[in-house]
């Protein structure tokens, strides 16, 4: 048997997915589609998606179709048994959903968080513990039947970057487990999700990501583990942004550990004071 796998996804979060996918030692054959070439901030070049730069390394067909409508086309001209969808930033056609095994990897413990940011989400509420889930996908965002869940903790060092890491290892193995598992038995199992315990959570914005000294401190830190290193938590001093992407609480006060002033690299707060003489107060 010859595995026909579409994987679509775009961030670095998916890329390690993807890796694990191009390496496994069985027939397969992946088709990689992912969000067309843009224009970085970084010398305003044109570039590809991490996943795409990735499926060129591993010399995987790759497309980036730019409408619902030239993706629906692609999939049904491809026929695959199974489509992966992981951070693709497209939703899939409900056409395609009804007619193919699409699989996706959300990283929250469903219906706990759907929507765009439930990592800073679970970080933001100080969360005990997170996850992924897999779930069979449907027309209606997050709403699919539950495959698999797989629950981690949150640990107190914990920030975006460092969670964002560890659930995108954990859905790799669970991607990866979930294909040998389809080998054996195409007739994938699921849970319907319980609609009346679902919450939600949305797309980051920059007013998020301000800090108000008047907040908890507990609340403020939270703040700042969620969205370190990007976007980046701020206070604006002397109209100046200045990021706190670290700190800690000692002797029941919020102490920056690491930030970084607007239109300059990060750098630790004791480095900070050598050049100013205010200190940056959180609380």
């Amino acid at each position: 048997m010859n595995l026909n796998i579409i994987f679509c996804g775009s961030p670095e979060f998916s890329c390690e997915s993807l890796a694990i996918l191009a390496k496994l030692n069985i027939n397969k054959t992946i088709t990689v589609i992912t969000q067309p070439d843009k224009i970085r901030k970084r010398g305003n070049k044109i570039q590809p998606t991490p996943v795409k730069a990735l499926a060129l390394q591993h010399n995987l067909t790759v497309h980036t179709p730019k409408s619902k409508n030239e993706f629906e086309k692609l999939i049904t001209n491809i026929k695959p048994d199974l489509i992966i969808v992981i951070a693709y930033a497209m939703i899939i056609p409900k056409d395609i959903t009804d007619t193919y095994l699409c699989i996706n990897a959300h990283t929250s413990l469903l219906p706990k968080y759907r929507g765009a940011s439930p990592i800073q989400t679970a970080l933001l509420n100080q969360d005990n513990e997170t996850g992924i889930s897999l779930i069979q996908m449907n027309s209606k965002l997050d709403e699919g039947n539950i495959i698999t869940q797989t629950t981690i903790p949150i640990e107190k060092t914990d920030t975006y970057g460092l969670l964002h890491d560890k659930l995108a290892t954990l859905t790799a193995n669970m991607i990866l487990e979930l294909v040998q598992s389809y080998l054996k038995n195409p007739n994938v199992g699921s849970t319907p999700q319980n609609h009346k315990l679902a919450s939600y959570c949305s797309k980051i914005t920059t007013s998020d990501c301000q800090l108000n000294i008047n907040d908890p401190i507990k609340t403020n830190l939270a703040k700042i583990k969620a969205y370190s290193p990007k976007p980046g938590a701020y206070l604006t001093i002397q109209q100046q942004k200045i990021k706190i992407l670290d700190a800690k609480i000692e002797s029941n006060t919020l102490i920056p550990l690491q930030v970084q002033p607007e239109g300059k690299k990060a750098m630790s707060y004791t480095d900070y004071l050598l050049g100013n003489k205010k200190e940056i107060s959180l609380c």
